[in-house]
């Protein structure tokens, strides 16, 4: 109740202004047409894997053929021009906090519909070189903000154990090599709930959360691995 008011409050004495100047904006800082035209993952056909859109309900061939580490991807929405700007300031903008408040309030509505599982939310880092690059980490941010609103507790727990550079531009194929095995826990005696999600920004090719997801459950083959995100790279448009 208390959140509750403090946040209609706040809306009163800040009302909301579109972070793009794209028009009014009345819910959340982006104009009402651009929230309006964002596809929820969870309002049509998608694999029940990995949360890639489908023509129908199913698993699709991908990971038929060669499943996942992770268990279940929970992403909010399919990326599209929006989204992809937005997430490029979260991430370059050094830590942008309207924007990173911005995406992380618009996902929260859209991950609860679809139900997770998780009992603890954990972090995908950034190698230290990376970090100091940027200066923040957007995984981190999410964690922390989705923690707070799902009341589920944030256990930063996974390290890179190498830098494995810029990823953006290279095939699936090319991705997994360079990712594997590129995360390792920072506690060998840990232990972890039942189920834990891995947290990141936007998921493409899924190289960076299943070699996180091998890295749990190398620790814990029997912990479920969700992937909660943002955004979803759609594999038909």
């Amino acid at each position: 109740m208390v959140r509750r008011i403090i946040s209609v409050l706040g809306r009163w004495l800040f009302p909301p202004t579109c972070v793009l100047n794209a028009g009014p904006a009345s819910c959340f800082d982006l104009a009402d047409h651009l929230v309006a035209a964002l596809q929820p993952v969870d309002a049509q056909p998608h694999c029940s894997r990995c949360a890639v859109n489908l023509p129908a309900e199913g698993v699709c061939p991908a990971c038929l053929q060669q499943p996942p580490a992770y268990d279940r991807v929970v992403s909010a929405y399919y990326l599209d021009d929006t989204l992809k700007i937005l997430s490029h300031r979260m991430k370059y903008g050094r830590g942008d906090l309207a924007v990173t408040r911005l995406l992380s309030a618009l996902a929260q509505a859209p991950l609860q519909r679809q139900q997770p599982d998780a009992m603890a939310l954990i972090p995908i880092p950034l190698h230290k070189a990376r970090y100091r690059e940027r200066g923040f980490n957007q995984a981190a941010f999410l964690a922390q903000d989705w923690g707070r609103a799902f009341d589920l507790p944030v256990m930063p727990i996974l390290q890179r154990t190498r830098d494995t550079g810029q990823l953006a531009g290279q095939d699936r194929a090319a991705r997994r090599r360079a990712m594997q095995g590129a995360f390792a826990l920072t506690e060998t005696a840990i232990a972890l709930p039942p189920v834990v999600a891995l947290v990141d920004d936007v998921l493409t090719t899924g190289s960076t959360a299943e070699a996180a997801a091998a890295a749990i459950k190398a620790h814990d083959a029997d912990v479920g691995v969700e992937i909660w995100t943002v955004a979803r790279t759609p594999m038909i448009k």
